[in-house]
């Protein structure tokens, strides 16, 4: 039972190890967005995708962008060094505390998406409409 013990420590000590040297050599990988950034994501991935509006959060790690040409509300999530987007369904449930709205999503992969936004309000107007 000791020898597994220590080989399972020696492990966990190796994993240990290699994730340091990965993070000290490429950085922690961590992304923030911004309203180029969404755009040229989104343009790139819609056909005829018109930026609108565009609602930041304070931690840049979360957005809502308008598509211009329908209307269509875009939800973009910084994720590690890169950027998820979902389309907002008409339906989709939109809790606001002050300026933080809570986005219940009916997705398996994205349950739910918080942004802390300084006009809440109008954006949660926006996606009840």
């Amino acid at each position: 039972m000791g020898g597994m013990a220590l080989q399972l420590a020696v492990s966990l000590a190796g994993i240990a190890l290699m994730v340091g040297l990965c993070r000290l050599l490429f950085g922690a990988g961590e992304t923030t967005l911004s309203a180029g950034s969404l755009t040229a994501r989104l343009a790139r991935d819609v056909p005829g995708f018109r930026a609108g509006r565009i609602a930041i959060g304070r931690d840049a790690r979360a957005a809502l962008v308008e598509n211009a040409s329908d209307g269509a509300v875009w939800l973009a999530l910084a994720r590690g060094d890169g950027m998820v987007t979902r389309k907002l369904a008409r339906a989709t449930n939109v809790v606001r505390d002050g300026e933080r709205l809570a986005l219940l999503l009916n997705e398996f992969t994205l349950k739910r998406a918080e942004l802390d936004l300084a006009d809440a309000a109008d954006w949660e107007a926006r996606l009840r409409a």
